[in-house]
């Protein structure tokens, strides 16, 4: 787990006015500092709250959001082995596909077992793993070594964490950190949208 906070005073939006201003959207609205009311953001980041001083960050949707695939589609996502639908298929893939997974032609349509691919698309696909990869990749917290006052929290969980078993994501205990994340992104150029669901 590697938990940041972000220094307020650093930057063109982030300072304690503005953390004035995020705590009364916080407590009257529940809500983060709106800077989106005219135009609509390229993308959405959720702060979904999962249990009492737990948010958890979702990029694209805030649903948990686990897909239904068949064993074809399966294959062709996450073992990188294609067998196209209405295609003759080539002995030696045949023979593979048997030894390698028991399974017959006639089952490739069939909805998939979620065991199969629930791991792979929780570090890869799912909403959180996507914000962790797009929120990791980007210099929201600037030096370490900064001095002054640090507000907010995000915890960047890897897979194989602690107690996270093979999830990978971004968790944060205090919802004030939403405002502040908007604000950063909005500083560095970024054109996605924060948004708190649930709570109050």
């Amino acid at each position: 787990m590697n938990r940041r906070s972000f220094l307020i005073g650093t930057g063109t939006i982030l300072s304690t006015a503005f953390l004035d201003k995020a705590n009364w959207f916080l407590r009257n609205q529940n809500a983060v500092v709106p800077f989106f009311e005219n135009n609509e953001p390229a993308q959405k980041l959720y702060f979904v709250k999962e249990a009492e001083d737990c948010y958890e960050i979702k990029l694209g949707t805030p649903e948990y959001g686990f897909p239904e695939l068949t064993y074809r589609d399966w294959l062709a996502t996450y073992e990188g082995f294609e067998l196209p639908k209405g295609k003759f298929i080539d002995p030696r893939d045949l023979e593979r596909l048997w030894e390698d997974y028991g399974m017959e032609p006639g089952e490739l349509d069939l909805v998939a077992a979620m065991e199969y691919y629930h791991d792979q698309w929780a570090v890869i696909d799912s909403p959180f793993a996507r914000a962790h990869e797009y929120l990791s990749k980007i210099d929201l917290f600037g030096k370490d070594n900064g001095k002054g006052l640090k507000i907010g929290d995000l915890d960047f969980v890897a897979p194989g964490g602690p107690g996270y078993s093979d999830n990978c994501g971004v968790f944060s205990e205090d919802p004030i950190t939403a405002s502040l994340l908007q604000a950063r992104l909005i500083e560095l150029g970024h054109n996605t949208s924060v948004e708190i669901v649930g709570g109050a």
